[in-house]
């Protein structure tokens, strides 16, 4: 506001804004009775900032909200520490009466204290109110010396509030400093908030203690949005804009733009737009403008103005901020606005109220000054500094024999915790009745056997990615003979052994990744950005375990070739490149693998398969391969139902799959102890199903590797998007990816061509959904058999930007909201196919009727319609009409085939079109000849010979107009032989091979 506006100025450029257009009117204190009125008349939304009274709030303006808290309260919390304090009792109050924040505020400081304060302490009361004028200041000189100062001491008060202006407040202070008056507490509004309210009052010693209010401060604990961040983050990205520091009138206007903002989102988050485009007016005053439905999806049944909207989510508003809680009352207060109470402590203003966000601690009394005199020191300390350095010794002391004792404690716990690991997980092999041994599959990966154990069925799921090379003098293996030959390092695939090596050291494992999927370099990482940054090699390094060896970890990096590819070049390179074995890295024992497993068995879900223990070798396998015994699933993996055309899973078996497979990685991924890092292989490779058809994951080791030795948790993303889950981490989001192809694969017809890429099909990426890895065929199908919403469900889950994907409680719960709508699109899909079906053998019965008729007569058509031989037929009179071309014999010699043809084409396609015009019957052509008849197909009784000539006439004709050939001019155009006759003739078919109707006669 300019210093020369009036009221009435303020009121004319309000009313020319809203004739302007303005939709929304934000407001500070000054002339905010009059704009208020304007604003409410008008109906349009006027949010302040700053209003210091609740006076304008009583007015209960429909149209008038307000961010900041009462100012009634900007006292109590301070009156409040003071009475319960217990040695101040005593309280002078003095305020100006010239505007109406000071009156307000002590005037409800002296109702606080009267009402309520003096019911939790009686002996805490008001000695003296002093009131005053601009006029009574000028007319005393010093007057906050002389007549404040000197009124404080003749009440014998100890504590002080004081509601005036900044210039008030400093010479207040100054007054008590020079007065040296011993006040316990000293309250004052405004004054202190401002950077130069220290030095102008004499530095420190003068301004610390004092209190004062305030509705925002940066250095307020416990707030935050996700838009502002914190008070501090604020602050800083305000004083990097504008250079300089905010102070609480900017961050409340900026609370206000950000509720109005807020509001203004929510209002529209059921709703959809009719228009492409539309403009801010039409979105807020048009009916017609918006579709919105109710909470539960129903639409509603009045058409909603938009602006009623805002309205309606800006008086339910609840939410945190930066500046604190917005929540409006009846009459459109904030109500939920706590005020601060700041005090000066070494010259810096900190907040000691509310508690919760305080960031020091209250000083209440004032200590009072100390002399020299006062003052002992114990050899070169003072008495308080000796008794802190004596206290922090003994506690020092204490805590490290505490930390001793606890970490004896914990390395037996540790042994104790191992033994028993060992006893409850590591199965004998003669314990387990095997029905049959693991099959290694041409693929390099492994068939689960069966076995009994304990009168149960079991599977023996081969630990592809725990590779063992035998060594002596582990104790964890029962099988260990102690010998010490030396033994070959298998690659994970169990294939050809790469090297040899001396091994003396207990029995260890490698632990890599293995899948179906296309083997990618280490070093392509701009194929897979995102998804791929946790296999990298850097693999968390897990800690050895008392004299137990260490053994190499072999992250092999397996990926499935539709995952986020940006470049389709990028996967071509990575196609050519060969497999290639990633080199030996931090080390894990035995024990530590028994951790992995015993992880493992601790999952408990409906959905994850449950791990009984593992065998260290299995008679019948490889020496180095360590088996995990599971319950048994009886269909075995999904990959191998899906892939078997003779059981096929129906539409309500596919959905149940996908909501067990989603629960089940929601369960995995909202784990703290144990973290699982990516526990979905490629193309649901590790899923399997029970005799009911009911999926369940079987969890990989790697997925747990992350987990031991380690308290860092997966890395989570830098940026986080709208509907993304805040603390989905890199791996949930790539199992989000597998899960999307994978489900999408199922749901498709072609299920193994529509969820693999090869390199020799790179063209589909060029066919993929924009931004998504699904192909455009794969969306259209599944929108169509599964409904728009499972549709978009996938391709988010297979968005190329991992950050565009949803969590996995949101796909439990899309899913679940989805399902009745795939229900219904399956059920009209399957109409629609019976009905397509149903319309194509009638069309294609049609088609060969038709045919018929055009080849036979109608008498002769319908004999071999309905399977007979037709018997020779008389017609006592009919015209014939024969043609042939002129020098037939030598055009084919100067033309090529394809131009024989094309000419025979052109003249014969006229004659048809001359024949049918006229109702005659084609019987046949031979080369060049061209037979027809009339009165034959249809009666003509008395125009069939005329009807003949004509034809004859059009015929010749239509040959002279037509070329021999259309690329050689020079051969000039067709002529034609006729001959027509009339007479009787006896129709037949004859042969049974490419039948043929003929005609006989003279």
């Amino acid at each position: 506001y300019e210093a020369r506006c009036d009221e009435g100025d303020h009121k004319t450029q309000v009313e020319r804004a809203l004739g302007d257009g303005a939709h929304f009117l934000l407001g500070n204190t000054h002339f905010a009775f009059s704009e208020s009125a304007i604003a409410n008349n008008a109906q349009r939304l006027v949010h302040y900032c700053c209003a210091d009274t609740d006076e304008l709030f009583d007015l209960d303006y429909k149209y008038v909200y307000g961010v900041a808290g009462s100012v009634k309260r900007d006292t109590h919390q301070a009156l409040t520490a003071m009475a319960l304090e217990g040695s101040i009792r005593r309280l002078f109050v003095h305020y100006t009466e010239d505007f109406r924040y000071a009156t307000v505020t002590c005037a409800a400081a002296i109702e606080h204290a009267t009402t309520v304060l003096s019911q939790l302490n009686p002996d805490f009361k008001i000695v003296s109110v002093l009131k005053y004028s601009s006029q009574n200041v000028t007319s005393v000189a010093n007057f906050f010396d002389n007549v404040v100062a000197e009124e404080v001491m003749r009440a014998g008060a100890n504590a002080v509030v004081g509601c005036d202006a900044e210039e008030a407040g400093r010479e207040i202070a100054k007054a008590f400093a020079r007065r040296e008056h011993y006040l316990k507490a000293i309250f004052l509004t405004w004054a202190p908030l401002h950077s130069g309210f220290v030095s102008s009052v004499g530095g420190p010693e003068a301004a610390n203690h004092i209190f004062t209010a305030a509705h925002w401060h940066p250095l307020a604990r416990g707030l935050a949005d996700t838009f502002f961040g914190t008070p501090v983050e604020y602050a800083a990205a305000f004083e990097k804009e504008h250079g300089f520091q905010p102070d609480q009138l900017h961050a409340v206007a900026s609370a206000t733009v950000l509720s109005l903002a807020w509001a203004i989102q929510a209002a529209f988050e059921r709703c959809t737009f009719v228009k492409p485009s539309m403009d801010a007016a039409s979105l807020l005053f048009d009916p017609n403008a918006i579709e919105c439905v109710d909470s539960l999806g129903a639409p509603l049944p009045q058409k909603p103005i938009g602006y009623d909207l805002v309205l309606k989510s800006l008086a339910a508003q609840s939410v945190t901020t930066f500046f604190g809680k917005i929540e409006f009352n009846r009459f459109r207060r904030n109500i939920a606005a706590r005020p601060l109470i700041i005090q000066v402590q070494s010259g810096v203003n900190q907040v000691v109220l509310p508690v919760e966000q305080a960031s020091k601690k209250i000083i209440m009394p004032v200590p009072r000054p100390v002399s020299s005199e006062e003052s002992s020191l114990i050899g070169v300390l003072e008495v308080d500094t000796f008794i802190a350095v004596v206290v922090i010794v003994v506690v020092a002391a204490l805590l490290l024999l505490a930390a001793a004792l606890l970490l004896v404690s914990h390395r037996r716990m540790r042994r104790q915790h191992a033994d028993r690991v060992k006893s409850l997980l590591v199965i004998l092999p003669e314990h387990l009745q095997v029905i049959n041994l693991p099959v290694h599959l041409m693929d390099g990966s492994w068939e689960s056997g069966k076995a009994m154990l304990r009168n149960s069925l079991v599977a023996l799921e081969p630990l592809s990615e725990v590779m063992r090379a035998k060594m002596a003098g582990d104790s964890n293996d029962p099988s260990n003979t102690g010998k010490n030959p030396l033994h070959h390092l298998m690659s994970l695939g169990g294939g050809t052994p790469k090297r040899q090596v001396s091994i003396s050291s207990p029995e260890t494992f490698s632990l890599g990744w293995r899948s179906s999927g296309t083997t990618i370099d280490n070093d392509v990482e701009a194929v897979y950005p995102q998804d791929l940054e946790h296999h990298k090699p850097s693999i968390t390094q897990l800690s050895n375990r008392g004299s137990q060896s260490p053994c190499a970890i072999h992250p092999s990096i397996q990926i499935d070739s539709m995952s986020a590819h940006r470049d389709v070049s990028h996967l071509g390179r990575a196609c050519e490149k060969q497999p290639q074995q990633a080199s030996e890295g931090n080390a894990i024992s035995c024990s530590q693998v028994l951790d992995l497993v015993w992880c493992s068995k601790n999952l408990q879900h409906p959905s994850v398969v449950p791990v009984t223990g593992i065998v260290w070798s299995l008679p019948g396998t490889s020496s180095n391969m360590a088996v995990l015994v599971t319950e048994c699933q009886e269909l075995g993996t999904l990959t191998s139902v899906m892939d078997n055309h003779t059981m096929e899973l129906d539409f309500v078996k596919q959905v149940e799959v996908a909501k067990d497979l989603a629960s089940a990685l929601a369960y995995l991924h909202a784990q703290d102890d144990p973290q699982v890092g990516q526990a979905l292989p490629y193309r649901l490779s590790g899923v399997m199903l029970n005799k009911h058809c009911r999926a369940k994951l079987r969890v990989p080791l790697i997925a747990l590797l992350g987990t031991q030795g380690s308290s860092q948790k997966p890395p989570k993303p830098d940026v986080v998007m709208p509907g993304m889950k805040p603390e989905a981490s890199q791996h949930e989001l790539a199992d989000v990816f597998q899960f999307g192809m994978g489900v999408a694969g199922m749901f498709s017809a072609g299920r193994s061509s529509s969820s693999q890429l090869s390199c020799s099909n790179l063209k589909t990426l060029q066919q993929t959904v924009e931004g998504c890895a699904l192909t455009k065929s794969q969306f259209h199908e599944l929108q169509f058999t599964r409904g728009p919403g499972m549709a978009q469900l996938l391709r988010e889950c297979c968005a190329l930007d991992a950050r565009k994907r949803p969590c996995f409680t949101q796909i439990c719960k899309r899913l679940e909201d989805a399902e009745p709508e795939m229900i219904r699109v399956a059920q009209q899909a399957a109409c629609q196919q019976c009905l397509a079906a149903t319309e194509i053998h009638l069309h294609s019965k049609q088609s060969a009727d038709k045919l018929l008729y055009e080849l036979f007569p109608a008498k002769v058509a319908e004999a071999l319609k309905n399977g007979q031989f037709p018997d020779p037929e008389p017609y006592p009179c009919v015209s014939l009409f024969f043609s042939d071309i002129v020098g037939y014999t030598d055009i084919c010699s100067k033309l090529a085939t394809q131009h024989v043809m094309d000419m025979l084409h052109r003249l014969y396609s006229r004659f048809d079109d001359l024949a049918t015009e006229r109702g005659l019957f084609k019987v046949e052509t031979i080369g060049d000849a061209y037979m027809c008849a009339g009165n034959l197909r249809h009666p003509q009784p008395d125009t069939h010979a005329a009807l003949m000539a004509d034809f004859a006439f059009g015929c010749c004709a239509a040959a002279n107009e037509e070329p021999v050939c259309l690329s050689r001019p020079d051969m000039g155009f067709i002529h034609i032989r006729v001959g027509i006759h009339t007479g009787p003739v006896t129709g037949a078919v004859v042969g049974t091979l490419n039948r043929r109707f003929c005609l006989f006669g003279d």
